[in-house]
């Protein structure tokens, strides 16, 4: 009698124990932020969520708001604001596969963009004494065929120029022009190498608009005077820069720039001009301009 009561006891236990292993403790939101409150159309909000499971389990995320693109990477989003203004709920859900979830939202406001009156941003583009890439197998030598996209490994040689960018009150766009390798720094170019490019600027409406010029580059490290870049507004040098030499012979280095001062732009016409030039055929290498323009309204 003893032997089968003893049994008993251990298999009621086993029994307990298997029922306490099939609970599944609930998953918690303990925090949930994002990187703005308040954005313009098309503007980017990060987004981060920590969640807590007693059991350990592997947790899954769910994003979803009403409006907008997302870009997911767990835990992580990325949510592009939409072009139509007002509030907008983004909610994240987690899950643990087996039974508990959690969800948490915060609200954004999204504000329309103000456009920026401005036309002209179709630029005239020549260049000269290329011996590669499109720009010289193109009859109208208007530069690069098709938009670049901003990133150095993505330019030809010649002009690039990428596509205007709409933000927040403002419109940006960037240019480069690429030199090509002279002949005596191992390139199979001889030639003095030019390149123009020429914007008509229409202001419309009774706004001024800002206009910020940036620019950097790589020159040859033998002789100042040479990679020659100039800006001109309405017939007025605005900026410049240089090859910063140094004796250094088939070698580059950072150009100097006498940067461009922020200009107003008044309701009307106005004709900016950027002049490149290497100036000879000779020690240039892996040389290049690269300006970023910007047209704003002011705050």
């Amino acid at each position: 009698m003893k032997k089968i009561l003893k049994s008993k006891w251990i298999y009621l236990t086993v029994i307990i124990n298997i029922s306490c292993e099939l609970d599944n403790n609930p998953i918690q939101i303990i925090l949930m932020e994002s990187s703005s409150t308040e954005v313009y159309s098309n503007e980017v909000v990060k987004f981060y969520v920590q969640a807590v499971d007693g059991d350990g389990d592997k947790l899954s995320y769910s994003w979803g708001s009403s409006g907008g693109q997302f870009m997911v990477q767990r835990d992580t989003a990325y949510w592009t604001a939409p072009n139509r203004d007002g509030f907008y709920n983004i909610t994240c859900k987690v899950s643990d596969g087996v039974g508990s979830s959690d969800a948490s939202s915060l609200s954004i406001k999204v504000l329309a963009l103000v456009p920026v009156p401005v036309n002209g941003l179709e630029w005239l583009l020549e260049d000269n004494g290329l011996t590669n890439g499109p720009n010289t197998s193109n009859d109208d030598k208007n530069g690069i065929n098709n938009f670049w996209n901003g990133l150095a490994e993505d330019a030809d040689y010649g002009w690039n120029i990428t596509a205007p960018i709409e933000a927040a009150n403002e419109i940006s766009q960037s240019l480069q022009f690429k030199v090509e390798d002279s002949e005596n720094c191992g390139g199979s170019n001889p030639d003095e190498q030019r390149g123009k490019a020429t914007a008509d600027i229409q202001i419309n409406g009774e706004t001024p608009v800002v206009l910020d010029i940036d620019f950097s580059g790589i020159g040859e490290a033998q002789s100042a005077g040479y990679d020659l870049i100039e800006f001109k507004l309405n017939g007025s040098i605005i900026g410049s820069g240089q090859a910063p030499g140094g004796g250094l012979g088939c070698t580059s280095d950072s150009v100097t720039v006498i940067p461009a001062n922020q200009q107003i732009l008044n309701p009307g016409p106005h004709s900016l001009i950027i002049d490149f030039t290497t100036n000879d055929g000779l020690f240039h290498v892996d040389a290049y301009y690269e300006i970023k323009l910007k047209l704003r309204l002011e705050n």
